[in-house]
């Protein structure tokens, strides 16, 4: 009984674990129930003292596999690893990742050594994820039997102590009516989890602006001292959305000209929209990319040959554009009738992510993003802007007839195109962006 005290608290992190194995629970940590009295009867019983220790070792063990199993069946809904073994945000624990980002820990703590005025405002929340990661490669490292357990046992550790800071979050949040800190419900990114930073699932102007949430900075221009910091510029949704003809008008000549070609994700990563028992007549699913930054990286031929302009606003008129992190990417995202992406959590929280539709047919039914448990349906020239950390999927059903789309055509008919922009989280000063940046630069 003390034992399962000991790990599953007392009542503090019961309304937390996502699974029916709470049901259980009480009868582990409540005093007042039958079963437990007649426990608490029968350890008071001087005889059969190997059969009480059998006993009890498997009530904590059973205790333990009630807890571990929904972690693992969440974080595997969350995932939804593609098949790329390079990719960061599906395979993050893999040999070729770890060492790239031990060299790159091993660096960022010569440069605080060396330029100390330089991260003297960095976060020490981020020391504090470094250490859960690198405990994380440890334990992939060591390749013995017991490892799969100690592996899990880290892991419930890790959560246990971020489930503890959920709640005191919750209580602070409710009690002075903050905006809510990292992390929250339904928030698991699958690389770099930061802790402490506002965490909205989905954003909107008029909500941020009542909130005086930091990422008001994102939404328009704010009248800020002359001597403010460089990272407290601002407006760079409301420049997207501004110049939204021309980013448009630069993507329908490259698409009916031929010139920019989409090329499909991982069919991992998403799936026919009614499911994979889909009609035979209907269309295939399909969810495709333009890259303009791929991981932080530009990619230089398809910027200045058929979206200059696009990338002259991007890198002139968006300070908060996510430059310099392998965390950052800006790319045309096209969803084709009938698909779903699939549901998942981003690499990090330390970006937000933006979609600026550029082509969305008329008279579209039943397609949304969702992100946690808010829904939002896509409008051209309209921004959305949610923190992909949050479990979050998207669903196009396409239009309701062959001329319901603003696209003409043949490549694009019918089809739901954005442009997707990672900008930074407002609330990271310029000592942890440079930080973050030299932990997963461009290309990790």
């Amino acid at each position: 009984q003390n034992g399962a005290q000991l790990l599953l608290g007392d009542h503090i992190l019961r309304p937390y674990l996502p699974s029916f194995g709470c049901l259980f629970l009480p009868l582990l940590v409540d005093d007042n129930i039958t079963m437990m009295e007649a426990l608490h009867s029968f350890y008071h019983n001087d005889d059969q003292i190997v059969l009480k220790a059998i006993l009890s070792v498997f009530c904590l063990g059973f205790a333990f596999l009630l807890w571990i199993r929904p972690i693992n069946n969440h974080a595997a809904t969350a995932t939804n690893a593609c098949n790329n073994p390079s990719c960061l945000r599906c395979h993050s624990t893999s040999q070729q990742h770890a060492q790239s980002f031990q060299s790159n820990v091993m660096m960022l703590r010569r440069l605080v050594q060396l330029e100390p005025e330089l991260f003297r405002d960095m976060r020490g929340e981020i020391w504090d994820e470094v250490a859960i990661i690198e405990q994380r490669f440890e334990s992939n490292h060591h390749n013995t039997s017991s490892s799969s357990f100690l592996k899990q046992l880290l892991e419930l550790l890790t959560r246990t102590r971020r489930l503890i800071t959920l709640k005191k979050s919750h209580d602070t949040t409710n009690e002075q009516n903050m905006i809510p800190l990292s992390p929250q419900e339904g928030q698991n990114p699958t690389v770099f989890f930061l802790q402490q930073l506002e965490a909205i699932p989905l954003h909107n102007i008029e909500a941020c602006t009542k909130q005086d949430c930091p990422c008001i900075r994102l939404w328009k221009e704010l009248h800020l001292p002359p001597n403010a910091p460089p990272v407290k510029l601002t407006g760079d949704i409301e420049t997207l959305k501004t110049h939204f003809s021309v980013i448009r008008e630069e993507l329908l000549s490259a698409i009916q000209t031929n010139t920019a070609t989409f090329h499909p994700f991982d069919d991992a990563v998403y799936e026919h929209a009614n499911g994979k028992e889909q009609k035979q007549q209907e269309q295939q699913a399909e969810w495709s990319s333009i890259y303009l930054y791929r991981q932080g990286i530009k990619q230089v031929d398809t910027c200045k040959k058929y979206f200059s302009i696009t990338t002259n606003i991007l890198e002139t008129m968006c300070p908060h554009r996510m430059g310099g992190c392998g965390f950052g990417s800006v790319y045309f995202s096209k969803l084709k009738q009938n698909t779903k992406v699939v549901e998942h959590c981003g690499p990090t929280n330390v970006r937000l992510r933006c979609h600026l539709p550029l082509a969305v047919p008329n008279k579209t039914s039943g397609s949304y993003l969702r992100v946690g448990e808010h829904c939002v349906s896509w409008e051209e020239g309209k921004p959305i802007l949610f923190d992909d950390s949050f479990l979050h999927s998207a669903v196009y059903a396409g239009c309701n007839d062959s001329d319901g789309s603003s696209i003409s055509s043949d490549q694009s008919s019918g089809d739901r195109i954005v442009l997707i922009v990672d900008f930074w989280h407002p609330s990271l000063s310029v000592a942890d962006r440079t930080a973050l940046g030299v932990l997963y630069p461009p290309g990790s």
